[in-house]
């Protein structure tokens, strides 16, 4: 795929993140394209699942293979508004997605979670013989206006609210 069709699908992942955030959920989200058409998208689902695993990549994934009843993704693109992290850049390697496009890197990230600095994705991904296409950072500073205003609490504090017993 071309420059202008990564960035047109990175632009749709960041607006379903964006949505993700004014839910209150977690403002990540992730899209798979084949052939130039979007199959499946996912919001991160970690609260609302009450799963910590439900990042969005690992959902999007799942749902979609289970939907479609493969379990090979080989020719299939995912997009991500956030560099996948170690957990999912598992998935992605056992799922063979052929091709990773984000738009916010984990440093970039970093900037507004003050987490700790995490791995690029790209060699956890391509551990092995397989080759997957990594590209980002895409539309980068597009991305990290997602988190501008995202109050990163704890998902722990987060739950609590959601799930108020």
């Amino acid at each position: 795929m071309n420059d202008q069709l990564h960035e047109f699908f990175i632009r749709q992942v960041n607006q379903l993140a964006w949505e993700s955030a004014e839910e209150g959920m977690d403002p990540f989200a992730a899209i798979l394209v084949k052939d130039g058409e979007v199959v499946a998208s996912s919001k991160d689902r970690c609260i609302t699942y009450s799963d910590p695993t439900a990042h969005a990549e690992l959902v999007v994934i799942s749902e979609y293979c289970r939907s479609a009843k493969v379990i090979s993704l080989e020719g299939v693109s995912l997009y991500c508004n956030t560099e996948p992290c170690v957990m999912c850049s598992g998935a992605i390697h056992w799922s063979r997605i052929s091709t990773v496009i984000f738009s916010v890197s984990q440093q970039g990230l970093q900037r507004f979670s003050g987490g700790k600095p995490k791995p690029s994705c790209e060699p956890m991904i391509n551990i092995g013989g397989k080759k997957t296409t990594v590209i980002g950072p895409v539309l980068e500073e597009e991305g990290l206006k997602v988190f501008e205003s995202f109050p990163f609490l704890s998902k722990k504090e987060r739950h609590a609210r959601l799930h108020k017993k």
